[in-house]
């Protein structure tokens, strides 16, 4: 039976918006087993800091630990209602160069992210010209919602926001899938039941297909072509 404490470590966003809300329910299930979750956007060392799960994002090599990719990690461009409006809605990934861009930029190597689009059968990756960078997920989707310009966002996190009509996704058919989230475990802790139920459990939390991939589906945008 689970028990004892189980450390998980995850990057901030994946963290508050996806692990901690469904961490209630799984202690509900394992009452014995206390969760430590460990947020940071360091690349944290499973071993040398006894983490028994990590979740990542992207496919990670390390002939130390044991890895399950768990569901794809998507990004689309997004933005708010009122800048479509007032500005127009991109119809092709070109139509950015007249458009306020609000950009993510990396803590771990401070290079800004060069946005992906699949573009006549291939992938293709921009820098734009940005007004505002942010080296935070949910800064950058603030600065969208408050109608500061068009972004790129995790469709995990702008999902809320599309759902009450704050944002809206623009150049879907453009969208791609970026990496995947990824569980990793030390093969030490293979045989672990805490880990065990973890990973069972990590199967509710990225069912397939990811609900917050629905944000996606076509839908009309205000605004003019711009």
């Amino acid at each position: 039976e689970p028990a004892g404490t189980l450390k998980v470590a995850a990057s901030i966003p994946v963290g508050v918006h996806l692990l901690a809300p469904a961490l209630p329910r799984f202690r509900a299930r394992h009452p014995k087993l206390s969760v430590d979750l460990r947020l940071s956007d360091r690349f944290v060392d499973l071993i040398e800091e006894g983490i028994d799960v990590a979740i990542r994002v992207g496919d990670l090599a390390d002939s130390r630990l044991v890895s399950r990719r768990l569901a794809p990690h998507r990004v689309c461009a997004f933005a708010a209602p009122a800048y479509l409006t007032r500005r127009g809605t991109p119809r092709h990934p070109d139509d950015l160069v007249h458009h306020d861009c609000v950009n993510f930029r990396f803590q771990s190597t401070g290079q800004a992210l060069r946005w992906p689009f699949h573009v006549g059968g291939r992938r293709v990756e921009i820098t734009p010209d940005t007004g505002i960078v942010a080296d935070f997920s949910d800064a950058v989707t603030a600065v969208l919602v408050a109608g500061g310009g068009i972004g790129i966002s995790p469709t995990y996190i702008a999902a809320p926001h599309v759902g009450r009509g704050a944002l809206i996704p623009i150049l879907q058919d453009f969208a791609v899938e970026r990496s995947a989230f990824t569980a990793l475990w030390p093969e030490s802790r293979r045989g672990s039941p805490n880990v065990r139920a973890f990973l069972a459990f990590l199967d509710e939390v990225f069912p397939s297909p990811v609900p917050w991939d629905g944000v996606l589906a076509p839908a009309p945008t205000p605004g003019a072509a711009a």
